[in-house]
């Protein structure tokens, strides 16, 4: 499938592991690679970098924004103002690793609302993180995201995709290409949405307001 033109939507992808030697690095490589063609712009949320291991105080669980660490504020506003976002979860348990939750219980539904998700598991066996991808659509609606249908498993990581981030598997390119062209459309249709009329948040109180930026 052709890539649809994307000019100024942004993206952020969020890694799901912490551990050493771990294949994110190699799914995001690929991920990265991938959206080139669409001139999608992406940030990168890694735990690692970010380390975030506990979540001692939420950020809307600050009674005034000036009492939140500045990093907090301004990591949520890079939220705020994505178009879209990539969840990038290995599996665990047939679970999401604690490192993805973690990390992105950080921020309160308003952060996240109106905004498309993909979802991108992958594992070294031959199922590809589809439970944890599955368990992965209850959380998202709970951060109130919009998980599209599509969903990229990636089974047997290792031998699909290089360190580079390079595959020549069919099955994972076709997987991509579907997954991706799905988030632009909709990302697109929400972008252009939001600038006739503004989205409005209307869940749980977070003291950066409930109007949200439209990108």
């Amino acid at each position: 499938m052709a890539p649809l033109a994307a000019a100024g939507l942004h993206f952020i992808l969020f890694l799901g592991s912490v551990r050493e030697n771990r294949n994110a690095d190699r799914v995001k490589n690929y991920l990265v690679n991938s959206l080139a063609k669409y001139n999608v712009s992406v940030t990168v949320f890694d735990p690692r970098e970010l380390n975030y291991t506990k979540v001692i105080q939420p950020l809307h669980y600050y009674e005034k924004p000036e009492d939140a660490p500045e990093r907090l504020r301004n990591l949520s506003d890079v939220i705020r103002k994505a178009d879209g976002h990539i969840v990038v979860t290995p599996e665990y348990h047939s679970a999401i690793p604690p490192s993805l939750t973690t990390m992105m219980d950080q921020f309160p539904p308003a952060s996240y609302a109106f905004r498309p998700a993909a979802i991108v598991s992958y594992s070294k066996g031959r199922f590809g993180g589809i439970r944890a991808a599955t368990h992965l659509r209850t959380w998202l609606s709970e951060l109130s995201l919009v998980h599209i249908p599509s969903v990229l498993a990636i089974p047997k990581v290792e031998e699909a995709i290089t360190k580079e981030g390079k595959t020549t598997n069919k099955l994972v390119l076709e997987s991509t290409d579907a997954l991706l062209g799905e988030l632009v459309w909709f990302a697109r249709a929400i972008k252009t949405h939001a600038q006739v009329r503004p989205l409005q948040y209307k869940g749980k109180a977070h003291f950066g307001g409930d109007k949200l930026s439209s990108g």
